[in-house]
């Protein structure tokens, strides 16, 4: 069925669903009949092409990351969920990807109890102008209600964090991997006890591993490389750098090894206790390390891929910028943009087609599809008087094409799909390039 016929938004609505009929769905679903005995599996078909039997057969994300709750509020980006999945469906989205906050509804004395979220109001993503209160687990549910009320596939992450109530939630769990296991059991037992598990489309253990991890430090001790204190900003800043002259792992054996363990740990543990459910660690950066110990483990193979390389951010400077929503000078980085593009365009088109290549290569390697919900520009971007949505645009929709060529499974046209971004409004862009990948 082509979507391009799908004119109002109850079509999409009725198309996402259809879509996503028969996905993978928890344990609550499995029980839901016991007189019907023992489920019997959907009859095997083989193929070339794995994406051909997954459902649904090719994934458009929007990467809402902690957001949704943020910005859940009177007057918020998502004061209305159901609102807010609307606008998904009408822009050719099946899927979301969010934080769960697992860290914090791991440690909840009950599931009523009501948090308080810091107001940050210069946040590049999940801004919130004061303190608020929220009520995670019930706020939680009632998303994950909307979404499947219309159809939509949800990825679940996170990104550690933490509230006034519960904080340094990182920290504590440091060198608690049971404590950690047990905040993700919590929180996908109680989305399975409200039916709520059926449209999960995977779950993604720890966001851009190690930079948002409650490991990350015990792994860099084990290079002598102390980070305590070290901000999400700072962290995010080695993503796109690289070593330069002979090529080398990244990581000391010592390292490898921890985070074989860790993987191996941890993926098992989770396949076995939810089976109808898809588990993998999303990767930003030390693809060439997880790749090297030929783990067979990921149901899905996440990867972050940016423009970022020494090329881009030794022109733009990219690395020293003030990355947030405050009243900054940007004009000589938007002409250092420029020069790049202008100077090595081509080149860096040809970096991107070699970064497509590779995961699709790894992703045949391993037998897991290729997804990428974070990808494509700068990873950081803001509307802002003195830069340039245009070149960013264009790339984005030539890197999605790349992505169909190299069979992904799931893209996003960039991680500003948000609807406190002013590119929102551009409901036909969004439409074009969804449907395109999604007719790949």
């Amino acid at each position: 069925m082509s979507t391009i016929a799908l004119s109002t938004r109850r079509d999409f609505i009725q198309a996402a669903g259809l879509a996503i009929a028969g996905a993978a769905i928890g344990p609550s679903a499995a029980a839901a009949d016991p007189s019907a005995g023992p489920r019997r599996p959907r009859p095997l078909k083989f193929s070339a092409d794995m994406r051909e039997g997954l459902n649904p057969r090719r994934v458009t994300n929007a990467m809402w990351d902690f957001s949704w709750l943020t910005q859940h509020y009177a007057g918020g980006a998502f004061a209305d969920f159901g609102k807010a999945a609307d606008d998904l469906v009408e822009r050719g989205f099946n899927t979301v990807r969010i934080d769960a906050f697992p860290l914090v509804i791991g440690a909840l004395k009950s599931d009523d109890e009501t948090i308080t979220v810091a107001g940050n109001p210069l946040a590049n993503w999940g801004m919130s102008d004061v303190d608020r209160p929220h009520a995670i687990v019930r706020e939680l549910v009632e998303f994950m209600r909307a979404v499947k009320e219309r159809g939509l596939s949800v990825i679940l992450s996170s990104w550690g964090k933490d509230c006034k109530e519960y904080p340094d939630r990182k920290l504590a769990l440091a060198k608690d991997r049971d404590g950690f296991r047990k905040c993700w059991e919590r929180t996908l037992d109680i989305l399975g006890s409200h039916d709520l598990l059926g449209h999960v489309l995977y779950v993604d253990l720890d966001q851009e591993f190690p930079f948002f991890s409650p490991f990350k430090d015990e792994l860099n001790e084990l290079a002598k490389q102390k980070s305590a204190g070290r901000s999400v900003e700072a962290a995010m800043e080695e993503v796109g750098q690289f070593e330069q002259g002979l090529t080398r792992l990244a990581w000391k054996p010592a390292q490898m090894e921890y985070v074989r363990r860790l993987f191996s740990e941890m993926l098992p543990h989770f396949q076995s206790r939810y089976p109808r459910q898809r588990f993998t660690y999303s990767l930003t950066s030390f693809f060439k390390e997880v790749r090297a110990m030929g783990l067979q483990l990921f149901d899905v193979l996440e990867l972050h891929l940016w423009i970022h390389s020494p090329r881009f951010d030794n022109r733009t400077g990219f690395q020293k910028l003030t990355k947030d929503r405050g009243e900054h000078d940007y004009r000589d980085y938007a002409d250092r943009v420029a020069a790049a593009l202008d100077t090595v365009g081509p080149i860096l088109a040809k970096e991107m087609e070699n970064k497509c290549a590779f995961a699709r290569a790894w992703s045949e390697e391993i037998a897991a599809p290729v997804v990428t919900t974070e990808a494509w520009g700068p990873w950081w971007h803001m509307d802002h008087p003195d830069l340039d949505w245009g070149w960013l645009r264009d790339w984005c929709e030539q890197c999605m094409g790349l992505a169909a060529e190299h069979k992904f499974w799931g893209v996003t046209p960039w991680n500003y799909s948000h609807p406190y971004w002013k590119n929102w409004s551009d409901v036909a862009w969004y439409r074009k390039v969804n449907e395109r990948f999604l007719r790949s």
